[in-house]
């Protein structure tokens, strides 16, 4: 999602310096973007993250994939 924004540039400032200004800020900030943001931009509520999760048991898997591997 982007954003339009309007500024008045001060004649002492040029627009493409404004421009690479603006770029590096960007580029800092490495589009990073907080959790709740996000969540709220893609309509996701905390009880949206709750996920069954299957336990397995990894020495029973090891030993049948040694023997499938035979």
């Amino acid at each position: 999602m982007s954003k339009v924004v309007t500024v008045k540039l001060p004649p002492w400032l040029s627009e493409e310096e404004f421009r690479r200004i603006v770029n590096e800020l960007v580029a800092r900030l490495g589009g990073r973007i907080g959790i709740d943001e996000l969540r709220r931009e893609l309509g996701i509520g905390r009880e949206d993250l709750l996920e069954e999760i299957e336990v397995y048991d990894v020495e029973h898997l090891e030993v049948k994939e040694k023997e499938r591997l035979k």
